[in-house]
């Protein structure tokens, strides 16, 4: 059976980083990783990088989606991570390359292949004009990494935001105020999580998933080490250590995903979330976010 999850948030998989990748064949054995795993689509995203880095990556994944080849996962196009993001909530991303909202050096990574999400914190001077910029693009933004508040997060959907990248993650965890809060009772607002049991507690996930069903999309997160089990992996130049399914740098911190969506699916099952809904989570609703049509992508696997 051919793979049929769509991915928005894919930092690496099968031992392979997608920010240090070297070559196309590099590029190419995550999409076959993802493939094996069921995703049949996928954003590649770019982590905080300095520019020429993060261009000459992207031109790279570029060159790897505009030629698919039979048994990868299809590269949807990139999701840019950064650099516009707080340094208060920046999780694993080095905070010496972290930007303030500059036109200049969001055009130089457009321009370097198909962006369709960007994350950005909404609490930095200058994030509102980035977001009309991106929104006039038809290029999705996404509100993330931000110690906003909610006055300020809600400013941001105004501006045309439609999303939130892994909700309670590089955030402020309160429902009551913050970027979380802004997004949950926005029901306008898509919003992304990771459900792999490491990144949010039971409890508040329980709490949060009757406030955002039907708009709600699963995403891994996945690093290079996903599915490979404990060890040291590459993350952009950083390197990542994971145990008993967790994955840190050095300090601590939280650094993506290792598991799987089908995982994330079995184990969102015992919050009583009808099988229909988890399966619209990770198929269609993607695909509507960014403008895409999901029987198209399956149609064009190889």
């Amino acid at each position: 059976m051919k793979p049929k999850y769509i991915d928005l948030q894919v930092n690496g998989h099968g031992g392979v980083d997608l920010l240090s990748a070297k070559t196309e064949d590099e590029i190419r054995i995550v999409s076959r990783s993802l493939y094996k795993n069921g995703v049949a689509g996928y954003l590649a995203t770019i982590i905080t990088a300095p520019l020429e880095v993060a261009v000459k990556a992207i031109k790279l994944i570029d060159a790897v989606r505009n030629e698919p080849r039979p048994g990868e996962a299809l590269i949807l196009g990139i999701h840019l991570e950064g650099p516009f993001i707080s340094l208060e909530r920046s999780g694993v991303h080095p905070k010496e390359y972290i930007k303030t909202p500059d036109l200049n050096h969001l055009k130089s990574l457009l321009a370097a292949g198909l962006v369709r999400v960007v994350t950005i914190a909404p609490e930095l001077d200058g994030s509102m004009e980035l977001i009309q910029y991106l929104v006039n693009k038809d290029i999705v933004v996404s509100l993330g990494h931000s110690a906003a508040d909610k006055t300020t997060a809600q400013k941001g959907f105004a501006f045309g935001a439609k999303t939130v990248t892994h909700l309670f993650n590089a955030m402020p965890k309160s429902t009551l105020d913050g970027l979380a809060a802004a997004a949950i009772e926005n029901h306008d607002v898509v919003v992304q999580l990771i459900a792999d049991g490491v990144h949010i507690s039971d409890d508040l996930l329980e709490s949060t998933l009757p406030k955002i069903t039907g708009r709600f999309i699963l995403t891994n997160d996945p690093i290079s080490a996903a599915g490979l089990g404990s060890g040291t992996f590459p993350l952009g130049n950083l390197n990542i250590e994971v145990s008993n399914g967790v994955a840190r740098n050095q300090e601590g911190t939280l650094a993506g995903g290792v598991g799987t969506l089908v995982e994330s699916i079995e184990r969102m099952r015992k919050f009583g979330i009808s099988d229909s809904e988890l399966l619209e989570s990770v198929t269609n609703r993607p695909c509507q976010l960014l403008g895409l049509n999901y029987e198209s992508i399956l149609k064009k696997l190889k």
